[in-house]
C-alpha cells in the first residue's frame, strides 16, 4: 500500500543527550520511556505481569505432539509432575485447558486446550497425559517410586461434572495421586474433591504467579500461554482476559500453582523451590491490587 515505516529514537534528536534521558526516565518511568522514546511495543494496560517482563517472554515451539497435546519437554525419571485441568462445557465457547509442570523446577512440560471437547473427553485427555508420563518415566505408584505424579481439577460449576466423570471412570485409573483442597475446620459445607476457586483465592494465586514469572521462578514455554498473559488485565478487583481473548491456560496454570503450594508442605524439593521464590520476593514485591 506504499507505507514505509521510519523509526526515530530519542538519541537521534540533536538536543537530547544522556542527561536528558536520565531526567526523562526519572520523570515518566522506564516503561513509558521505552514505549514513547525507544519505540518499543510495551503493553499499556494494567497487566498482572510487569509489561517490561512480558516483552522478554518469547516461548518456543513444542518438542513433540501426542494428538492435540503439546509437549515442551519429555518426561524424565525422578521428577515431580503436577497436572491441572480447568474444565469447560465443550460447546464451542470457553476452552478447557490442561497444564503440566515439573514441580522441582516449575518448568512447563505440556499443555492442551480445546473448546469443543465434552467433559468426558477432557478427562480422557488428562488420563492419557498422565499415562504418557507414567510410560516415559516407568512410574510405579508406591512409597518407593522415584517419580511422583499429582493432579487435580477445578471443581467450580462445571467441575462438578468433571468429578462425576472421575468417579465413574475410577480415580485409581488415573496414574498418580489426585490432590484436593483441604476442608477448612470451620466450614460446614460437604467435602468436594479438587480445588474451589473464589475471588480471594484467585487474587492470592495470581500474586504468586506474578512473583514467580517476574523473578524467573517459573519457566513458561508455551507461546499461547504467553499471549494469554499479555492480555490478562485488571478489571476492578480482579484479573481476567481482555474482551475477545482467553485465560483458560492461565487458569490451569493457577491450579498447578495451588497444587505446588499445597504439596510444598510435605515435599522438600517443592518446598525449597517455593521458599526460594519467596526469599527473592523480599526486595520490594507488592501484591497486585487493581483499582
Amino acid at each position: 500500500n506504499g507505507f514505509s515505516g521510519v523509526k526515530v529514537v530519542w538519541n537521534q534528536h540533536p538536543d537530547r543527550n544522556d542527561e536528558w534521558a536520565r531526567e526523562e526516565r526519572s520523570r515518566v518511568g522506564e516503561e513509558r520511556f521505552r514505549r514513547e522514546h525507544l519505540c518499543e511495543f510495551i503493553i499499556y494496560d494494567e497487566t498482572l505481569i510487569d509489561p517490561l517482563k512480558l516483552v522478554v517472554l518469547k516461548g518456543e515451539d513444542p518438542l513433540l505432539r501426542t494428538g492435540e497435546v503439546r509437549w515442551y519437554r519429555r518426561p524424565k525419571k525422578g521428577r515431580i509432575y503436577l497436572a491441572g485441568l480447568d474444565p469447560s462445557l465443550g460447546t464451542g465457547g470457553d476452552y478447557a485447558a490442561i497444564e503440566v509442570y515439573d514441580g522441582t523446577t516449575m518448568q512447563q512440560v505440556a499443555e492442551w486446550q480445546h473448546n469443543k471437547s465434552p467433559v468426558k473427553r477432557q478427562l480422557k485427555i488428562l488420563q492419557d497425559i498422565l499415562k504418557y508420563i507414567e510410560q516415559e518415566t516407568e512410574y510405579v505408584e508406591g512409597p518407593h517410586s522415584i517419580t511422583e505424579i499429582y493432579w487435580s481439577v477445578e471443581n467450580n460449576t462445571l467441575g462438578e461434572a468433571a468429578l462425576s466423570v472421575i468417579e465413574y471412570t475410577g480415580e485409581e485409573n488415573f496414574p498418580g495421586q489426585m490432590i484436593s483442597q483441604p476442608k477448612a475446620m470451620s466450614s460446614s459445607r460437604r467435602f468436594r474433591k479438587g480445588f474451589t476457586t473464589t475471588a480471594k483465592t484467585k487474587l492470592s494465586v495470581c500474586s504468586m504467579l506474578k512473583n514467580m514469572v517476574e523473578s524467573d521462578k517459573i519457566d513458561i514455554k508455551s507461546k499461547r500461554l504467553i499471549r494469554e498473559l499479555k492480555n490478562f488485565v485488571a478489571n476492578g478487583l480482579k484479573f481476567e482476559a481482555k474482551l475477545g481473548e482467553t485465560d483458560d491456560l492461565i487458569s490451569a496454570t493457577l491450579l498447578v500453582l495451588r497444587l505446588s503450594d499445597h504439596l510444598a508442605k510435605y515435599d522438600e524439593r517443592i518446598h525449597e523451590r517455593m521458599a526460594q521464590g519467596a526469599e527473592d520476593d523480599d526486595g520490594g514485591f507488592a501484591e497486585p491490587l487493581p483499582l
